[in-house]
């Protein structure tokens, strides 16, 4: 068997693979789809249609009819995004002096940031929400923005980015007279923007799929997440009304997945150099 031939197979072998985990991967979705356009006379059929035979849309005009649908994808856009924004911009502040500032006990200040890693969020919660009543910020947005928007990881993250910065480039930049905060914004930036993007990714994610901490906070439906609006549809003890439920998963995932699709090409370049710089 020539060379040529080999690979080939193995090629055949590996996609065929990758396609099995492809579909293992998107049926769960392809069935929350299938669902939210099923009649509820489809859903509970069994043996179970892989198909909706009649497709309805009942389902999402119900959720639009009980929930302020576009208050909650606002709230979750706006808390994601300002979140993210915060945590790219302080993260990579902190990182940048951690690796390039000479000054005694610094080590001890990044060792006391890596081990806030340790500590749980849910710890901190009681404290935090006692703060945030003190300061009226109970039922706003800012609330749940503010408290987790300094992110440990990403202090870590950007602070390895940081590290491969040569330090004749900042040299340069302060004999040229440009203060720290420039040299932030015109160097650092666009130096680490890969690890950026990487970092946005995970926190945009993360704070995206939270429902603890806007749980807690949000108590107006017009101003809860879509994460906090889909969990009050989920009632273990009574009845399921499962087309109501994947309708309702259907519009919090899409978002998403738009988001995905526009900004694919950074996030899979993002992801692919993380942790090849530093």
């Amino acid at each position: 068997m020539s060379y040529r031939t080999k690979r080939t197979i193995n090629r055949i072998i590996i996609y065929t693979i990758l396609l099995i985990i492809g579909l293992i991967i998107l049926f769960p979705f392809y069935w929350m789809i299938s669902t939210a356009f099923k009649p509820n006379t489809d859903i509970i059929r069994r043996p179970p249609l892989f198909l909706p035979g009649n497709p309805t849309l009942d389902h999402f005009k119900r959720v639009f009819g009980s929930v302020p649908y576009f208050h909650n994808l606002y709230n979750s856009l706006f808390i994601a995004g300002m979140t993210t924004v915060i945590t790219i911009f302080f993260s990579t502040m902190v990182g940048y002096g951690l690796a390039k500032f000479r000054v005694i006990g610094l080590n001890l200040v990044f060792i006391l940031i890596l081990s806030g890693l340790m500590i749980p969020p849910f710890t901190i919660a009681i404290p935090l929400y006692i703060v945030a009543t003190q300061v009226r910020a109970v039922n706003t947005l800012w609330g749940v923005i503010i408290p987790f928007s300094i992110s440990n990881f990403g202090i870590f993250l950007m602070r390895q980015y940081c590290l491969g910065i040569p330090d004749d480039l900042i040299s340069a930049a302060r004999i040229d007279g440009a203060s720290e905060l420039l040299i932030l914004i015109r160097i650092i930036f666009p130096v680490v923007a890969t690890g950026c993007a990487a970092l946005g990714i995970l926190k945009f994610l993360l704070t995206w799929n939270d429902l603890f901490w806007p749980l807690i906070m949000l108590t107006e439906d017009s101003r809860k997440t879509l994460t906090v609006m889909l969990a009050t549809f989920i009632d273990f003890e009574r009845f399921m009304d499962y087309g109501l439920v994947m309708s309702m998963t259907t519009l919090v995932v899409t978002p998403v997945i738009i988001l995905f699709v526009i900004f694919q090409k950074k996030i899979i370049e993002g992801v692919a150099l993380t942790g090849m710089k530093g």
